[in-house]
């Protein structure tokens, strides 16, 4: 079987899993088999693997394009932006957002209105999409609770890495360094790595923008000089700011843009990666299914052994609205004793819809 599923039809995969009594499988990297994950869907949990599990072999440094093999700083990215492990400071930031709030609404408070402004790096992170609502003092805020404004600097930063994209001297290279096989060629003219992390981030970007109702501040990027591009993104939505009578509250997860804000005097707050992390980790399904489209799209393809099936986050002919809908492409052996059930249940998902 070979058929696109967005993510909401991903759950046909788990359910039939479980259908058949497979209560566990794991989630293996393409380049060199690499186990990155354990699921167990009796107890909802996941099992993390450790950094030593990606160690890269010495001949890969010859490899002139290591680069784009995803290694464990993707890994961990997906963990993230899946919403499977949290911030350092969460609980910080839901205080604070929670003060923002509680100042938008009582008048005598404050004044002027706030708009929140997201970086370039949680744009990467799926912050706003997938992260709210939050539950402060047992009141839900929702991302929508809140205006946005959004420099063009950012935008820029992540369009301008929608760039690259395989040729055939890439996927025979690839072949050579790593132990990927013939699954590489699904990749043939598809994004390489700093692609599809861009197309990912711009997901938020249309969110922010279309779903969210964002206001657009111009600014000019520097093309050379991340540095300068945060300090140009705090002047422009500074000189908004004091143009519209508004106060401009800025989220990242770099602390030189902290500092730009807060000489500012602008608002901020700055998430922390976490730098350990508990091994086992309990879940829920909507964040099984982020972690299955978030691992296919940035290592381009996961296997799933026991399952005997390969999710495919980039193939030939993948289209804009496939991005969209966060769809991947799944090859299910035919031989799998779920592979009829799946085709079954994502027959009836596409009726109901």
């Amino acid at each position: 079987m070979e058929e696109v599923l967005n993510k909401g039809e991903l759950i046909s995969l788990v359910n039939n899993a479980l259908q058949y009594g497979i209560e566990e499988f794991t989630i293996r990297e393409p380049y060199f088999n690499k186990k990155m994950l354990e699921i167990n869907l009796k107890y909802d949990t996941v099992t993390l693997s450790g950094k030593n599990e990606f160690q890269r072999p010495a001949t890969l440094n010859n490899y002139w394009d290591a680069t784009d093999i995803p290694g464990f700083y993707d890994y961990k990215d997906c963990l993230i932006s899946s919403g499977l492990i949290e911030y350092s400071n969460w609980k910080d930031f839901v205080e604070w957002i929670g003060l923002l709030r509680r100042n938008q609404l009582d008048p005598t408070l404050s004044s002027r209105k706030i708009y929140l402004s997201l970086d370039t790096n949680l744009a990467y992170m799926r912050l706003l999409s997938r992260r709210f609502p939050v539950v402060h003092n047992g009141t839900t805020i929702m991302a929508s609770d809140f205006d946005y404004i959004m420099s063009s600097i950012v935008e820029g930063e992540i369009d301008h890495r929608i760039m690259a994209k395989y040729g055939e001297t890439d996927l025979k290279m690839m072949g050579l360094y790593t132990e990927i096989g013939d699954i590489r060629y699904n990749f043939r003219n598809r994004g390489k790595l700093s692609t599809r992390k861009a197309k990912f981030a711009t997901l938020e970007l249309n969110y922010i923008r279309e779903r969210l109702n964002s206001v657009r501040v111009k600014g000019t990027a520097s093309m050379d000089d991340s540095e300068k591009n945060d300090i140009r993104i705090v002047e422009s939505l500074e000189n908004f700011a004091w143009s519209k009578d508004i106060i401009p509250a800025i989220i990242s997860t770099d602390r030189n843009m902290g500092n730009h804000a807060e000489n500012s005097e602008i608002p901020y707050f700055i998430l922390e990666f976490p730098h350990n992390s508990p091994v086992r980790h309990k879940m829920d399904t909507g964040v099984l299914l982020n972690l299955l489209h978030d691992l296919a799209l940035h290592f381009g393809a996961i296997r799933l052994p026991e399952l005997e099936t390969v999710l495919f986050g980039i193939w030939s002919g993948k289209m804009d609205s496939e991005y969209r809908n966060e769809s991947v492409q799944a090859w299910v052996n035919t031989n799998s004793v779920i592979e009829k059930g799946i085709k079954r249940d994502v027959g009836l998902i596409r009726k109901l819809m």
